[in-house]
């Protein structure tokens, strides 16, 4: 209800057992703590792990939340039923009183065939603009003519409010017209890949559904699930739901889908693209020198403790990391790959007693091949006779009977999809059903889905079956436009002409369009929508890419990923002035396959400067390895050396920025200035900052060349950044007053472009100078302009820093420097060692005796409390913190454990709703109006 507007929907009809509340017949049902009144009417109904629930008239106002659709139907035993003699109100008359308009319900157990007549025909009069008294009137006449025993059980409660029909009539003049909307599909992960059952297809699975929720509780000792069972068993369809039931439970989760094939990498790159919103998580995941799981650890605790966002993982088709031949001799063992980023995750979850959680769905299940771990075993098998019962009956009338006929029931087993792929064949003209259908009843089920998709290959035409092929070559779904680029029939000059203009092409068989109907209907083509305006996009049915193999000549595989990676690169690049992370990969994917080496660089390398930009220096070199496979290159070699350099690769890095060098064109001025600023950087790195000869290759000279080369071509940001460097080597020398007034040309010149970061960098850099210079006034000067600056980017960790700073450098104001330091503690998760250090600092400050004394003590306990879990130094951050209070308590005269514990309660120090407002209080009080960042 909450995910719709107010007055959304007209009726809600609720369906199951109703009964009348005793503690004697039912009470031993009861959940612990909850407690009824005799005689009440109620709902039997689950909760989300399976266990009974008795819901009252009052738990579903509640429910509703005041938003009641304007007609109610209960349609269960005793719900319209008045308890013990009349003195009860029956459960639809509680949801009249609190606040539903009109409700339905039954006196008394009624039959199930009696509910489905009267609420048929109720609901047919609603639809065709009738009131809901008529309606009601026509529920009655249908039961007395389909002859119900108990039809006159049907009771009505209502208020004073009239409600109009709740459709209009067809026939009436300005009826708005009805507007098709084609069905809303759902996905497992965002990049539409992985296709499940929505809502209203999703049935069964509901005990599987109820052990999985409960291992995903926060309070569970299991850290996530592992479902397994052959393909078509509606795994991931599963893992879709568990997401969204814990998602909506709490709303801030993340989710996070990695499909296939699980490697450090591939993890590291979705999980730093998920978080790379929350400054300094992607750099944890790249930490050089610190294991997979240590920077699992790091990656949990930040996410969890200091942005308050814990992940939802799922590792989706995990069965493609178990190689074809350990599925053939049934030892089922995963690549050494796969196996350490399983186990990595699976020991960072539990030693963190993270709340963050791991679904991993795979056709195989074999326990002694997995790493030691803390996951729910979840087997699926093939869903009973009731569940495919609601698949299939509602198909139509003709195709029931196919159904039945064909013996399609018996040959799906239980298999959801295989049963709704062979129920679309059957529909098909030209298919040789009753041939198709003996074929597959010989075959073991696991190998039934495989034949049917080879049988439907062969009974494909040539051209439908290259068609096929061409667009398997997309990883991703792909939009019509794109597709049409790859006909092999295109001139060079007819394909940029369809790149720049690409025609209306449904329905036209242009690029193969045409095909396209015919390839959904057999499930051979995916086709992937997420709301009902978007343009549809498609995808290659993942089971058909080996079957796909021998279809091309390994020239037009060739042709047709060149065609592919065109026409990608112009529409997601192009095109589109803010790209998406994972098209633009698939764009590098099929350049390096393609050999299109252009295309490969000139999107990998923007890729990859944007990651060691944002931390992400694994990434961006696997990435950059990718690439250069095609040849050396030297922006690749240049952007590779930055990653190299972080991640310790310090030969390997200088080796490529001098060939980058070499590679780099005369004319690739802005390239070249960045090549020598970073040696540069590398070189004093390595201690040579200053060489014998104006020639060398030092760091200064190095520096000196690209600030030329900046000077030339007026890259004023360049400029600003390699003066900010040399000033730094000079201070490093000791030569202050050359680096100060390097410093002050640097600051110049971000001020003028409004780089308002550098401007932080570089105020701090001079403020510290200035400090060591003895020139205290001017050291202030700069550290207030700094804590200004940072304030107005939102750098709250290094704010708390400088207006520490503040508060050693200026005696006089220490006090509020530190009181604003502590108030940004409070507001920001600031790292827990940095904010138990403020606070000492604080309470080292304020006098003896003073109130805060104690509000800093008991609010830095409670912190180390909230924040601290799994938090290495821990113990010694809550004696640190306890010391506080303890000195609090200490200067109020308190001497004894039973005084202390006496003068806690007194003064409200175990109560973090009163000792958190009134800290601020006083923090406001001390720093008055003379605030150096705006509060929030």
């Amino acid at each position: 209800m909450r995910s719709y507007p107010e007055d959304y929907f007209d009726v809600f009809h609720l369906t199951g057992h109703g009964v009348i509340y005793t503690q004697a017949a039912l009470g031993r049902f009861l959940a612990k703590g909850q407690k009824i009144k005799e005689n009440t009417p109620c709902f039997i109904t689950e909760d989300d792990f399976g266990k009974v629930v008795f819901t009252t008239a009052e738990d579903l106002g509640k429910a509703f939340k005041g938003r009641f659709p304007r007609v109610i139907f209960l349609s269960a035993c005793h719900t319209g039923q008045l308890a013990n003699g009349g003195t009860v109100p029956s459960m639809a008359q509680g949801l009249v009183k609190a606040g539903a308009a009109v409700v339905l319900g039954w006196a008394r157990p009624v039959y199930d065939r009696t509910g489905i007549i009267a609420a048929t025909a109720l609901y047919q009069a609603l639809a065709t603009g009738k009131t809901v008294e008529d309606g009601i009137i026509s529920a009655h006449q249908e039961m007395l003519a389909q002859e119900c025993p108990d039809g006159h059980l049907l009771r009505v409660y209502r208020d004073t409010r009239q409600i109009a029909e709740l459709v209009t009539p067809l026939r009436t003049k300005g009826r708005e017209k009805f507007k098709f909307a084609p069905a809303e599909q759902e996905f497992l992960d965002e990049n539409k890949i992985v296709k499940v059952a929505n809502r209203f297809e999703f049935v069964g699975r509901r005990r599987a559904l109820q052990r999985c929720l409960r291992a995903l509780r926060e309070t569970s000792d299991e850290v996530g699930v592992f479902i397994a069972g052959m393909g078509g068993l509606g795994k991931s369809s599963l893992a879709a739901r568990l997401c969204m039931r814990v998602q909506s439970q709490r709303e801030n989760f993340e989710r996070v889908v990695l499909v296939g094939v699980a490697d450090e990498v591939g993890l590291i790159n979705k999980l730093a693209n998920k978080y790379q919103r929350y400054a300094g998580v992607p750099a944890l995941l790249n930490e050089p020198g610190i294991t997979l799981q240590g920077r699992l650890q790091n990656f949990f605790e930040a996410v969890e403790t200091q942005h308050g966002k814990p992940l939802l993982l799922v590792l989706d088709d995990f069965e493609q990391n178990i190689p074809q031949a350990n599925i053939a001799d049934g030892s089922l063992r995963m690549t050494a790959e796969a196996y350490r980023v399983l186990e990595a995750i699976c020991a960072a979850l539990a030693e963190n007693q993270a709340e963050s959680r791991l679904i991993v769905t795979c056709r195989y299940l074999q326990e002694d091949t997995l790493p030691q771990h803390k996951l729910h075993l979840e087997s699926l098998a093939g869903m009973g006779e009731a569940d495919i019962n609601k698949i299939y009956l509602e198909l139509e009338e003709g195709v029931r009977e196919e159904v039945r006929k064909n013996r399609i029931i018996k040959i799906a087993d239980g298999n959801p999809r295989l049963l709704k792929w062979l129920v679309d064949v059957v529909k098909l003209p030209g298919i040789p059903g009753d041939e198709l259908l003996t074929k597959l009843e010989g075959k073991k089920q696991e190998f039934r889905e495989n034949i049917l998709a080879e049988t439907l290959l062969n009974g494909l035409e040539d051209g439908e079956r290259e068609f096929l092929a061409r667009l398997s070559v997309f990883r991703l779904p792909v939009t019509e436009g794109i597709i049409w680029n790859l006909s092999p029939n295109l001139s060079p000059g007819r394909r940029r002409e369809a790149l720049n203009s690409p025609p209306s092409l449904a329905g036209k068989g242009v690029g193969g369009l045409g095909f396209l109907p015919r390839l959904i209907a057999l499930s051979l083509v995916e086709s992937a929508t997420v709301y009902a305006t978007q343009q549809p996009e498609y995808r290659v049915t993942t089971i058909l890419e080996p079957l796909l193999q021998t279809v091309l000549t390994t020239e037009e595989w060739q042709t047709t990923r060149k065609a592919a990676t065109a026409s990608i690169y112009k529409t997601w690049w192009e095109e589109d002035e803010n790209y998406d992370e994972e098209q633009a990969r698939e764009i590098v994917r099929l350049g390096v396959l393609a050999e299109e080496k252009e295309i490969a660089v000139t999107v990998g390398d923007n890729i990859a400067r944007n990651w060691v930009s944002n931390s992400r220096y694994l990434e961006a070199l696997e990435i950059c390895r990718e690439i250069l496979q095609l040849g050396e290159d030297y922006r690749i070699l240049g952007t590779v050396a930055r990653a190299e350099v972080t991640l310790g690769l310090v030969g390997e890095a200088m080796t490529h920025y001098q060939k980058a060098l070499e590679l780099c064109p005369e004319d690739d001025l802005i390239i070249k200035a960045s090549i020598f600023h970073n040696m540069a950087g590398l070189k004093a790195q390595q201690g040579d900052i200053e060489g014998a000869s104006p020639s060398d290759s030092s760091a200064y000279a190095l520096y000196n060349q690209s600030l030329l080369i900046e000077e030339s071509i007026n890259n004023v940001q360049g400029k600003a950044a390699t003066l900010h460097q040399i000033a730094g080597l000079k201070a490093q020398q000791g030569d202050i007053e050359g680096a100060i007034a390097l410093y002050n040309q640097s600051l110049s010149i971000y001020e003028s472009i409004n780089d308002v970061q550098g401007k932080a960098a570089t105020l701090n850099n001079l403020a510290d100078l200035s400090y060591q210079a003895g020139d205290i006034e001017k050291a202030l000067e700069y550290l207030q302009q700094t804590a200004q600056t940072l304030g107005e980017i939102r750098d709250y960790v290094n704010l708390r820093q400088v207006l520490k700073n503040l508060g050693v450098a200026d005696e006089s104001k220490e006090i509020i420097y530190l009181a604003q330091a502590v108030w940004l503690c409070l507001r920001v998760q600031i790292p827990l060692i940095a904010t138990v250090e403020t606070f000492e600092s604080m309470y080292q400050s304020v006098p003896q005796g003073d109130e805060i004394e104690a509000l800093l003590g008991a609010t830095a306990v409670y912190l180390c409390q909230a924040r601290g879990d799994n938090h290495p130094q821990l113990d010694e951050l809550q004696q640190r913190s306890f010391k506080i209070l303890a000195g609090a308590a200490g200067a109020q005269g308190i001497e004894t454990q039973e005084a202390f514990d006496t003068w806690y309660v007194q003064q409200q120090l175990n109560d973090p709703e009163y000792f958190i407002p009134r800290l601020f209080e006083r923090l406001e009080e001390i720093v008055a109006d003379e605030w150096l960042f705006e509060r929030f």
